[in-house]
């Protein structure tokens, strides 16, 4: 179960529990955080993959664990892209339901 809004940590544990037990990749971890997160704030969704590719770096050993982290990573920039791109487009930009809409309207990789 995710956490509430506002608990980063939890946030984060949450996102390594995900990456680490075979739940998903990045994208899907970055996807069904914005569908059950709407408000939270979407810089906070890369903050938290940021976070959680780091420590799967710093924690864990192991070509396993390095493609993750490096997966997670990658994933956090594209979601920064996205954003950067809702903008430039003048679309609404601040929360996950903004990044749902532009995923669902625009850009379903995220969605796949």
């Amino acid at each position: 179960m995710l956490c509430g809004i506002g608990d980063i940590d939890g946030l984060c544990e949450f996102a390594l529990h995900f990456l680490l037990t075979g739940q998903g990749d990045a994208r899907q971890l970055a996807a069904k955080m914005a569908e059950h997160k709407p408000n939270l704030p979407a810089l906070e969704l890369i903050f938290v993959l940021a976070s959680a590719a780091s420590g799967l770096e710093a924690v864990f050993s192991g070509a396993e664990s390095g493609a993750i982290a490096l997966d997670t990573w990658r994933t956090s920039a594209l979601l920064g892209v996205d954003l950067h791109i809702m903008q430039e487009m003048g679309l609404p930009c601040r929360f996950c339901a903004d990044l749902m809409a532009y995923w669902k309207n625009e850009d379903g990789y995220f969605l796949a």
